[in-house]
């Protein structure tokens, strides 16, 4: 037996010694130096970044769909094989939203429902305003000659629910179905109105019969009648212009001197007789043209 047990190691003793003789460098594993955890780790996974090792534990994630909630317990990392694996349906118009980067454990999957349907809607239209000056009242008044009418607008819209709330709202057309009308308004511009005035025109014999019937002399009858006809044509009611009345009176000096209506033919002969008293230069400058064309006239 001896012999068999020295038969045996002598030859591994050889072996043994032409090893070391050969490998003279040989290192042997004496210290925690050559080998970290991480780089053990790190050769067990696939990709190797510490995030995404992550993913490839065991992991309780958490999947929302409408008012269910599952909990699930897996070692899966892509989201479309842990919903099939659970049997978790996907419809067509849903989608799968995740609040993490990839699954990890704590991981929220949220199944949201999707719906759009196209409705009609009418709004209305605001009508516009358009101011015009009118003599025809007193200044600030405002007076509606045509009446607004406010347009109909009809659209079509695309709205797009998500688990039944609304989230968005595109047009996808409209129409008009109702034109909107104008507001005209009238400001008044006048101080004076033909409010309780007799409109007679242009009407020299009637005007004439008044100054004839009034307590003036031959040549006041005579100037008060060419005066009236230059000016005005003998209308009361003239208010074409920046002047108005029987004698053309400037609306700012009628005001500031007399308390009648300026288109009061009267009044306006009464104080255009007391103006002619006043003497010549009143005359020449209240009425330049016409006063010139009268001494013209007579001179001849």
């Amino acid at each position: 037996m001896f012999k068999t047990l020295l038969f045996v190691l002598l030859p591994l003793s050889i072996f043994s010694g032409l090893v070391i003789y050969q490998s003279k460098e040989i290192v042997f594993a004496q210290t925690e130096d050559n080998f970290s955890n991480t780089d053990v780790k790190g050769s067990l996974y696939t990709p190797d970044t510490t995030k995404e090792r992550i993913s490839f534990g065991p992991k309780l994630i958490y999947v929302v769909k409408e008012n269910q909630l599952y909990s699930i317990l897996t070692t899966l990392t892509d989201v479309n094989e842990i919903l099939r694996k659970n049997n978790i349906e996907v419809e067509r118009n849903d989608y799968v939203d995740i609040n993490t980067p990839y699954v990890v454990d704590g991981s929220v999957i949220r199944i949201v429902r999707t719906d759009q349907i196209v409705v009609e809607r009418f709004l209305d239209i605001p009508f516009k305003e358009e101011i015009v000056e009118s003599r025809e009242y007193f200044k600030g008044e405002k007076h509606i000659v045509q009446k607004g009418v406010v347009g109909i607008k009809k659209q079509r819209l695309l709205r797009t629910y998500e688990d039944g709330y609304l989230v968005k709202s595109e047009v996808l057309g409209e129409s008009i179905q109702v034109e909107p009308v104008k507001q005209i308004v009238a400001m008044g511009t006048s101080d004076y109105l033909l409010l309780n005035i007799v409109k007679r025109g242009y009407n020299c014999p009637f005007w004439y019969s008044v100054v004839d019937s009034g307590p003036y002399t031959k040549k006041e009858k005579e100037w008060l009648k060419f005066v009236m006809y230059c000016e005005s044509g003998c209308n009361a009611e003239a208010d074409k212009g920046s002047y108005k009345g029987l004698f053309q009176w400037s609306p700012y000096w009628w005001k500031h001197q007399f308390n009648e209506n300026i288109f009061d033919g009267y009044a306006q002969i009464k104080n255009t007789i007391n103006k002619y008293r006043a003497g010549e230069s009143t005359r020449a400058s209240q009425w330049p043209a016409c006063h010139a064309k009268y001494l013209r006239e007579v001179s001849n």
